[in-house]
């Protein structure tokens, strides 16, 4: 996976805060869902993104400086 999907995954779970917020103001039924599913994509997204930055070369060379 390359770290634009990452970023992707991160920037899609933002969007569906937004609109969970939004649907909780609204009190809309399924907006609890939908901000369970904002909170596991943004998490997802960041771990992703930290492994991928760990697994990267220059990451490992910039630490043994």
């Amino acid at each position: 996976m390359k770290a634009k999907y990452t970023i992707v995954i991160i920037v899609v779970g933002y969007c569906l805060e937004f609109m969970g917020a939004l649907f909780k103001i609204q009190h809309q039924s399924f907006a609890d869902n939908t901000l369970v599913i904002a909170t596991v994509l943004k998490v997802l997204g960041v771990v992703l993104l930290a492994y991928k930055i760990i697994q990267y070369d220059g990451f490992k060379k910039f630490m043994n400086r």
